[in-house]
């Protein structure tokens, strides 16, 4: 089995190793999202992604920046509903490139066939999209998507 790593990269599991539905379902996105060439032309090949503890990358780049569940399952049926902040950061003046990426991020998910060992996503929908200036100079694309995923 395999679960989806950061940006793409796909990480060996051991038998009978569980990957928790958050996890499968981050993984998933980052995976679709690097792979679609509109999403490439704007954050990079390989896409610019904001690691935790590691330097932040170059400009325009991506990050995650919250991501909240809480259970949807009903009898029999372990499910749950997802809201997963991202956001695009770039220092061009006016936003719009941010806002470009992003778009770029929302048309990468939009129909987009998640891999998630063990877990599927039967709803993945963008519900927010806006873009503010942090600082002078800074700005940030901000997309919110509402997921539900289901064990398989």
């Amino acid at each position: 089995a395999v679960a989806g790593g950061r940006c793409g990269a796909d990480l060996a599991l051991a038998p009978g190793v569980v990957v928790s539905a958050e996890s499968a379902l981050e993984a998933a996105i980052l995976a679709a999202m690097a792979a679609d060439p509109g999403v490439r032309a704007k954050l990079g090949d390989p896409m610019r992604f904001e690691e935790a503890g590691a330097p932040r990358p170059a400009f325009p780049y991506l990050e995650f920046v919250r991501h909240e569940s809480r259970p949807a399952g009903g009898v029999n049926v372990e499910a749950s509903e997802h809201r997963v902040d991202f956001a695009v950061v770039s220092r061009v003046l006016d936003g719009r490139e941010a806002m470009e990426a992003m778009h770029a991020v929302r048309a990468a998910l939009d129909g987009a066939e998640l891999a998630m060992g063990g877990w599927r996503c039967v709803l993945l929908l963008p519900v927010y999209l806006d873009a503010t200036r942090t600082r002078p100079g800074l700005w940030r694309a901000l997309l919110r998507v509402k997921a539900v995923v289901e064990r398989v």
